[in-house]
């Protein structure tokens, strides 16, 4: 009797267990993987320089009399579709991304002369990059923007930059980028060609060349710090109100601002995690111009727009603070340094056309040992293998 007793219990025993397992099994049936190498990304930036004086040797100058400048950008992009080629082994050859992208821009050309004008950008655009899963990335973004002095509905005007660029990742301390882009970072619009290239690991130390993008010099300190020192180019060409008679030819109510500067600086990084990162950066601003433009004179002109204003001004202190969130689960991109590029085209070429670098806080940090390696870095690896 004891023992049909004690079969009973065991008889049990091993049938909740394999009940159990076949839940677990079931539970591990319905967890979808991540469908896509990149995560929703949110980001701040805001920038801003002294004051200085102008020159006053025109009739535009005298009117503006002083400058500086605000700026704030809010953006976002996300991945809408991915799509993976297989070997008959079922390792990944390649992969495709498409990736909606937008942000909103407000630049604030503060005059002591005349009323402050707040000038918005707003874009919304498509990105596609294309890995062909050895050293190659082809890399497309289109950045429709319209640009309005606030307040003023009539100055509502629709312009588009775009960029292509091919990368070339010779081995995981090297690597090219060559291509072409339309640009209004230099005041004013200009098809320009893209070069650059990067000596150093994208997740260790690096120099980085990307003209007409950045130059910048690399490097981590810990676990959660990176550092840089750089010198980019900063502007765009953005519609003004021309209700302080700026410009008294033709009775334009509308004329185009256009600013560029060169900073020069320093920034660092902190991401406590692959979600979250913020930057604060600083340093000095150089080769400042500002420009005016006459929308009737220049209605004929498809390149290079002519302006009735333009000046070079002293340099200035600048400060430079943003945040980056990020959302969603993904792929596992540990050790693939074609995809590191691809994620840094991604946070290096923000839609609209402002250049800011919303920094890599996923890009894993490079560990030496294999038993610094956690499970959260190849978890994906595992979860995609024949489990049913």
């Amino acid at each position: 009797m004891r023992f049909f007793k004690h079969s009973i219990f065991l008889y049990c025993v091993v049938l909740s267990h394999t009940m159990l397992f076949a839940l677990k099994k079931d539970s591990i049936l319905i967890i979808k993987p991540a469908k896509h190498y990149f995560k929703t990304s949110i980001y701040y930036d805001f920038y801003s320089t002294s004051r200085r004086a102008l020159s006053e040797k025109s009739f535009v100058s005298k009117k503006l009399k002083t400058y500086k400048l605000n700026q704030f950008i809010l953006g976002f992009n996300t991945p809408i579709f991915t799509t993976n080629s297989y070997n008959k082994d079922s390792t990944i050859i390649s992969n495709f991304h498409l990736l909606l992208t937008g942000n909103y821009a407000v630049v604030s050309p503060i005059f002591s002369g005349i009323e402050n004008h707040y000038l918005s950008k707003t874009s919304l655009g498509l990105r596609m990059i294309y890995n062909t899963g050895k050293k190659s990335i082809f890399f497309t973004d289109i950045s429709p923007f319209v640009t309005q002095d606030k307040g003023y509905n009539y100055t509502q005007r629709f312009r588009t930059a775009f960029s292509f660029i091919y990368n070339y990742s010779i081995n995981k301390n090297f690597s090219l980028r060559l291509g072409v882009t339309r640009s209004f970072t230099f005041g004013n619009r200009f098809f320009l060609p893209y070069i650059g290239f990067r000596f150093g690991k994208i997740d260790g130390v690096n120099f980085n060349v990307q003209f007409p993008r950045s130059i910048s010099f690399n490097f981590p300190i810990g676990k959660y710090i990176k550092t840089s020192i750089y010198t980019k180019p900063q502007g765009g060409v953005y519609s003004f109100a021309n209700n302080d008679s700026l410009y008294y030819l033709n009775n334009d109510k509308n004329i185009n601002f256009g600013r560029y500067e060169f900073l020069m600086g320093s920034r660092i990084d902190i991401n406590p995690s692959k979600l979250f990162g913020f930057y604060l950066g600083g340093g000095i601003s150089t080769q400042n111009g500002i420009s005016m433009f006459s929308e009737t004179y220049n209605r004929r002109n498809n390149g290079k727009l002519a302006h009735f204003y333009n000046e070079r001004i002293s340099g200035a202190i600048f400060i430079n603070i943003g945040l980056t969130v990020k959302f969603g689960k993904t792929k596992s991109i540990y050790n693939n340094y074609n995809l590191y590029d691809a994620i840094d085209l991604n946070n290096s070429s923000e839609a609209g056309d402002n250049n800011i670098n919303t920094g890599n806080p996923e890009i894993p940090k490079s560990k030496n040992k294999i038993k610094d390696v956690k499970l959260s870095d190849i978890q994906d690896l595992i979860e995609t293998q024949d489990l049913y």
